[in-house]
């Protein structure tokens, strides 16, 4: 998610998906829509196809919610290990899948893959996939490291620590800005998983469309998604594993 301004969720939950060291789906959560669709789908796939209609569904047969997903998915890559669940493609949507995103977040989790959610721009309003937040074992705070978007991060940080706890939060810095990462980690007191570079060439064509997508192991963007990757879910890995006796006393 992000605190604001556009620092390129979507794009980094794009880039990180195709690079993932594991069967992963890329949910587009966002209420104010999804990209997929008309990006790097470019078009391809039927809108009815999606975040939207699998609500519709799942409502019809709530016994079913896990196995409904897996009928909404589209591949983003030749081997099938890439899937995507293309987003809402109007916002006036966000209203009427409100109820709904408990049952989307406990499908989610019922995949037998990884889930990069992108959740958008974290808001008060009702229709935010809160569920699909809280109920995620690690968050990324993605941003821009300039004051604008560190200052908006404070009070995000402060409603995601409410919903699930402060140690599964990490920063995931996009672009160039004008602080340090040491700078942005102390200022938040979250740590910096990974930090992913200015390749305008590969996010057009993630975010987009734009380009060829045989031009996309040469980028800078998808080498540096793939080391963030590894240490995104390095910290699952963390967050997962059981406490030792001796750090429980």
């Amino acid at each position: 998610m992000s605190p604001g301004g556009s620092p390129g969720v979507t794009t980094a939950a794009v880039a990180l998906g195709l690079t993932w060291p594991s069967p992963v789906i890329v949910a587009e959560c966002d209420p104010s829509g999804g990209a997929l669709l008309v990006g790097l789908l470019g078009g391809h796939v039927p809108a009815s196809q999606g975040l939207m209609q699998y609500a519709i569904e799942a409502g019809r047969r709530p016994h079913a919610a896990a196995e409904i997903l897996a009928t909404q998915l589209v591949s983003l890559d030749d081997g099938g290990t890439v899937l995507a669940l293309p987003g809402l493609t109007d916002p006036r949507q966000a209203s009427g899948i409100a109820t709904a995103w408990p049952a989307v977040a406990t499908a989610l989790a019922a995949q037998p893959a990884d889930v990069i959610a992108d959740c958008g721009r974290l808001d008060s309003g009702a229709a935010q996939p809160l569920a699909v937040l809280s109920g995620a074992r690690t968050v990324a705070i993605v941003l821009r490291p300039t004051l604008r978007q560190v200052w908006a991060a404070h009070s995000r940080v402060e409603m995601l620590a409410q919903l699930g706890g402060r140690d599964r939060l990490v920063l995931l810095l996009t672009g160039p800005g004008t602080h340090s990462v040491r700078e942005v980690a102390h200022a938040l007191d979250i740590p910096v998983a990974a930090v992913l570079p200015d390749d305008s060439r590969t996010a057009a064509l993630l975010s987009d469309g734009l380009g060829r997508r045989r031009s996309l192991t040469n980028g800078s963007l998808l080498r540096a998604a793939k080391t963030a990757g590894l240490k995104l879910r390095g910290h699952v890995a963390a967050m997962t594993q059981p406490a030792e006796v001796g750090a429980a006393r």
